[in-house]
């Protein structure tokens, strides 16, 4: 398995999209060939993972997860197999006859029965509980420590975690939760966080609330969510990867790795795993898109593609300078551009190019109604352009 600081990889935890097994597949061989070694299985829209966790996994289902586990295995990927059952886990009796418990406890086993493969409990993307009297939720994250420090003695195994709190912004809205979390986690396996914000483009981590709480940067795997476009599923970003403390060499040296949650989309997740192993590197990201087909057209619109907004600091404007330019780019790429990534990317391009239309003047209003929602398009209809 991984030592300290090596987790490198791809997790699969995004909503809206499941791969399949032979994609999974895929990206185990990508992984080998980028040097990256780890698989963490954790998706929203499997229901036995989540919605349905007390449900068994169909008999069916087995037989394909041993078959990627030992293809992991010998490529010399770990896998980390996460349950997710904050939804409705019943916690008033945490002690190890608890039902619930017991089959988290169980499902588990049977996911990480090969050594090879790390347990892991997620607790994200849950209602907080409610405060105590002073508005602090140390309560909480003590609870949801023990819960951790109990599932690794019943498997007499480190269990991961994703805690409730993961990125400083949802310990602003729950304060106290990672001081309560930190004083009673047993610190035997790693922790993932997003760092100050849950897309977060500073990862540096001695300045995260999860480090002031007293845990060790070291038991710390980032879960970096830079493309991610579940929450924004009209959007697709593919911007250089980099920015303010995600150097790998700098993660590397304190954390112990950096994971990546990035769309769902098969050949579009191939090719940000490509440009996140290139790194804060402008040629190695140049290469990228070259090595996975993509024309030297998109040049001319990757601004359009960039990063996300982040809350730390305000995104620069689009240069619509040459928009002319940009609809003869749009032109190749959407026509003349032909593979399985172009099929991937082509909503995306072609909202980009209605959009370039109204903007210059060019979509007469029945177009306009054609391209734009129908709330939007009343909504805007009779406003002057700015």
């Amino acid at each position: 398995m991984p030592a300290t600081g090596s987790y490198y990889g791809y997790i699969e935890g995004y909503y809206g999209r499941l791969l399949s097994f032979a994609e999974r597949g895929r990206i185990l061989k990508q992984l080998k060939h980028l040097g990256m070694n780890s698989y963490f299985y954790a998706p929203k829209d499997d229901p036995y993972h989540r919605f349905n966790w007390r449900q068994p996994y169909p008999k069916s289902w087995w037989p394909e997860w041993h078959d990627f586990v030992t293809a992991a295995r010998d490529q010399g990927i770990t896998v980390i197999a996460g349950l997710a059952p904050g939804l409705d886990l019943n916690l008033d009796d945490d002690n190890p006859n608890n039902a619930d418990i017991a089959v988290l406890a169980e499902k588990l086993e049977l996911l990480a029965a090969d050594d090879h493969v790390m347990p892991c409990l997620l607790l994200d993307d849950i209602p907080p509980a409610q405060p105590d009297q002073q508005g602090r939720h140390h309560h909480e994250g003590r609870h949801h420590a023990k819960l951790a420090n109990l599932l690794s003695e019943q498997l007499r195994r480190p269990v991961m975690i994703t805690p409730r709190v993961y990125a400083d912004e949802l310990e602003a809205q729950t304060p106290g939760y990672l001081a309560g979390f930190a004083e009673v986690w047993n610190r035997q396996a790693e922790l993932f966080y997003c760092g100050h914000h849950i897309v977060a483009h500073d990862t540096n981590l001695p300045e995260t609330e999860l480090l002031k709480a007293g845990l060790p940067a070291s038991q710390v795997i980032l879960w970096d969510n830079l493309y991610a476009n579940d929450y924004c599923p009209r959007r697709l970003f593919l911007g250089q990867w980099g920015g303010e403390g995600r150097q790998r060499q700098h993660l590397f040296n304190s954390a112990a790795g950096i994971m990546l949650n990035p769309t769902g989309m098969i050949e579009t997740d191939l090719l940000l795993l490509t440009m996140m192993a290139a790194g804060d590197n402008s040629a190695g990201y140049k290469a990228a898109l070259q090595t996975h087909g993509v024309p030297d057209a998109f040049d001319q619109i990757k601004h359009s593609f960039s990063h996300p907004p982040f809350p730390s600091g305000e995104t620069a404007p689009l240069s619509l300078h040459h928009t002319a330019t940009m609809l003869d780019a749009l032109d190749e790429l959407l026509w003349r551009w032909k593979s399985p990534l172009a099929q991937e990317w082509y909503p995306f391009l072609m909202g980009l190019r209605g959009d370039l239309l109204m903007l210059r003047g060019e979509a007469d209003a029945f177009r306009q109604a054609k391209i734009l929602p129908p709330y939007l398009h009343h909504h805007m209809k009779g406003k002057p352009r700015s």
